[in-house]
């Protein structure tokens, strides 16, 4: 890892995470605590220890996303009893899969107060997860939809092509995009200041979604549940890599 991939992982994950973990404790010396409950199995009451460590700050003690900092975020944290989730790889209106879970914790979401715990130990993250199911009985009668990953058999050729990218800037200016995103993705069009959940800035450095193209193209076939984020999935699978080429485009730009 170089010197400047060094300083990007520092300013977009550990900063964030530090930020958290200290707003928590101006606010309260002792957070409230998720209690513990005999109905826990032993790997979710392992999961609520970390819970308790990490999460509850911003989640609350009862994971409903009630807590002393959540007034202080633009993104309020989601509430794990409705088991809605914006971040995610499955269909409106299921759950979403263990997976994608992993990749929340694993790669945090840039722009959000939510920061990466990559450097947690991945068995805690799963126990985690596995506590964090306890709060919706959804879990308990509903199975995961079906990942869009699944369906991605590979980024197409012409990815990232100028004629890909020119298609996909017609496509950003005829499906309203610029409307909530602005014309240059800064996430300032005419609608922005009007919505309950901020617009994604497509010009910062850092995905939101996640580092590669499969995850925008996530994002675009399913939207963001719970955000006025639609889905695109009616448009043809190429249309959509077409937008992904063009949102990567105006991501390269802000790096400039």
């Amino acid at each position: 890892m170089g010197e400047n991939s060094t300083v990007k992982w520092l300013l977009f994950f550990f900063v964030p995470a530090v930020f958290i973990y200290g707003l928590m404790h101006v606010y309260s010396s002792k957070p409230a605590q998720a209690k513990k409950s005999t109905n826990l199995t032993a790997f979710e009451e392992e999961g609520r220890k970390v819970f308790n460590k990490y999460c509850v700050g911003c989640h609350g003690p009862e994971g409903d996303g009630n807590s002393m900092a959540a007034p202080f975020f633009k993104n309020k944290p989601p509430n794990f009893k409705t088991a809605i989730f914006r971040w995610k790889s499955t269909p409106e209106g299921t759950l979403p899969t263990d997976e994608d879970l992993m990749h929340i914790l694993n790669w945090g979401i840039p722009q959000t107060a939510m920061p990466s715990f990559h450097l947690v130990p991945e068995v805690q993250k799963r126990a985690v997860i596995a506590y964090i199911k306890t709060f919706s009985d959804r879990w308990k009668n509903e199975k995961p939809g079906v990942s869009v990953y699944k369906k991605i058999e590979k980024v197409p050729d012409y990815f990232g092509t100028p004629e890909s990218i020119q298609k996909g800037k017609e496509l950003y200016a005829m499906n309203g995009c610029n409307g909530c995103h602005g014309d240059s993705g800064k996430g300032d069009g005419a609608a922005a200041a009007t919505l309950p959940v901020p617009p994604t800035n497509l010009t910062y450095p850092v995905r939101s979604a996640g580092p590669k193209p499969e995850d925008t193209f996530r994002v675009l076939t399913v939207g963001l549940e719970g955000s006025p984020m639609p889905a695109f999935g009616f448009l043809s699978e190429e249309d959509r890599w077409h937008l992904v080429s063009y949102i990567a485009y105006l991501m390269n730009q802000g790096k400039k």
